[in-house]
């Protein structure tokens, strides 16, 4: 550029400045320079592949590749005759102490020496700049504690800003240690032949140090293999909810986790190990993999399921009213599993299935009511709802060619009903304290009572408590005005 201009250019770090107009922003007085000096590039036909983003300028977005473009810029117009070539600099060029790199101010931050090599991360370390450096400076360090070996220093390391890691956990401190040590191990042999054939001057410090990259992938293997520790141990003690939140870390990024399938999970999970342990005559350990493809296959069952509930209920109706048209139409809906159906037999289905449910409900009352059976926890009040959850229950084990129900099955029964209705009754009590926080006034009351477990509600965040107060007072009010 000196020798194009035939004028002496300040010194480089300055010169940067310049160009980026020392100014952060996206106004664009801001860019003025970096706009004429793309304009420049333009009228003499550099190809527009070279040219960096303007924010690759003024926001140090991407310093590499303006160096890249401006030694691109060289080669052309040297080609053109117009000017002379960059020289490779390596090793020629003398920086004033104005100009010490950055990346020796980063490390000494650290107590670290600068590395002998002269070149980071594929760039000059005197070309980084500021965040550059500070990057580069906080994964030397990370590799320095490794070398080190002290969990407790590496793990200090690691959660450095800087470094720009995530997901980082204290409790595996330890794991963290030990797959870096072995990852960076294995990166020491794999450049040791490179080591004798190349000059140190030309090395770049990476071939023998963990990137940050790499340290991010160590991280991420050791997080998946303890998400997957706690999904097998879940499995093993048979506790649901530990193994609902083991699915839901983030670690293992599983799509479609539903904690009303939490029961088919446990359940899923447990039918698999069990399987694969007949099989194989030993312990199972579940990988990632699996717990993928188990999930999966448990939300389909599970979706498959609800809707056959959801045909069930739909046959029920349309026996009801009375229509055999209508009832063998739903009899013939693929969702039920039901055996063959002939549509020729409409009226038949129509009259036998009538007359069950007329005389099912009595029928069921009266045996669940009858003391030699032994069923516990039979409540007057919730006794045609036990018989209409048995009806159903007896229609789905019909399909599945089962003749009859067990007395587990229906005491199974009994204990859901009773559950289902308590919470029923929880939650009609928990939304009378909800109207009666609005009326109190008070959004903080109003968050209390909406937060509570019994109402059953999900997503409520106690930011917004005001909002949640303000929309549901003016629905209220609104419905009592209706009213």
């Amino acid at each position: 550029m000196e020798a194009c201009l035939e004028e002496v250019l300040p010194p480089t770090t300055e010169l940067e400045e310049g160009l980026r107009n020392g100014s952060k922003g996206l106004h664009f007085r801001h860019t003025d320079n970096t706009v004429q000096w793309l304009r420049a590039m333009e009228s003499v036909g550099l190809p527009k592949i070279f040219y960096p983003e303007t924010t690759d300028v003024y926001d140090r977005k991407n310093m590499p590749k303006v160096v890249y473009c401006i030694h691109a810029l060289s080669l052309y117009l040297y080609k053109l005759g117009i000017a002379p070539q960059i020289q490779d600099l390596l090793g020629k060029v003398d920086f004033t102490e104005e100009e010490i790199s950055n990346m020796r101010s980063e490390l000494d931050k650290y107590g670290i020496q600068m590395p002998a090599f002269s070149k980071i991360g594929g760039i000059l370390a005197n070309e980084l700049s500021g965040d550059e450096a500070a990057l580069h400076a906080a994964v030397i360090a990370i590799n320095e504690a490794v070398e080190r070996g002290q969990a407790s220093v590496t793990m200090g390391v690691l959660r450095n800003p800087n470094a720009m890691l995530r997901n980082t956990q204290e409790v595996l401190a330890q794991d963290y240690q030990d797959t870096l040590t072995q990852a960076k191990a294995r990166k020491r042999d794999q450049s040791s032949g490179r080591r004798l054939s190349v000059a140190t001057e030309e090395r770049d410090v990476y071939e023998e140090l963990l990137t940050q990259q790499e340290i991010q992938s160590c991280i991420d293997r050791v997080n998946t293999q303890a998400a997957v520790r706690k999904v097998n141990q879940a499995v093993v003690v048979q506790d649901e909810a530990a193994l609902l939140a083991a699915l839901r870390l983030e670690a293992l990024s599983l799509l479609g986790v539903q904690e009303a399938n939490s029961c088919w999970y446990l359940e899923h999970f447990t039918a698999y190990t069990q399987q694969k342990s007949k099989d194989g005559g030993r312990t199972v350990v579940l990988d990632k993999e699996e717990i993928i493809r188990i999930v999966s296959s448990c939300n389909d069952f599970a979706e498959a399921e609800k809707r056959k509930l959801e045909a069930v209920s739909r046959i029920n109706t349309a026996i009801r009213l009375g229509n055999a048209v209508e009832t063998v139409e739903e009899l013939l809906n693929p969702e039920a599993q039901l055996p063959i159906v002939y549509q020729s037999a409409a009226n038949l289905y129509q009259a036998e299935l009538f007359s069950l449910q007329l005389q099912g409900g009595r029928a069921v009352i009266e045996q669940l009511t009858d003391s030699p059976l032994g069923f516990t926890n039979i409540e007057q009040d919730n006794l045609n709802r036990y018989a209409d959850m048995l009806i159903e229950e007896r229609a789905e084990t019909l399909s599945k060619s089962q003749e009859f129900l067990t007395w587990n099955d229906v005491q199974k029964c009994v204990d859901m009903v009773n559950i289902q209705v308590q919470e029923e009754h929880e939650r009609i009590i928990a939304i009378a304290e909800i109207n009666e926080a609005l009326n109190s006034g008070d959004p903080q009351q109003t968050l209390a009572a909406l937060l509570l477990p019994t109402a059953k509600l999900t997503g409520v965040n106690p930011a917004t408590a005001q909002h949640y107060h303000d929309v549901l007072h003016y629905t209220k009010r609104r419905l009592c005005q209706v009213a």
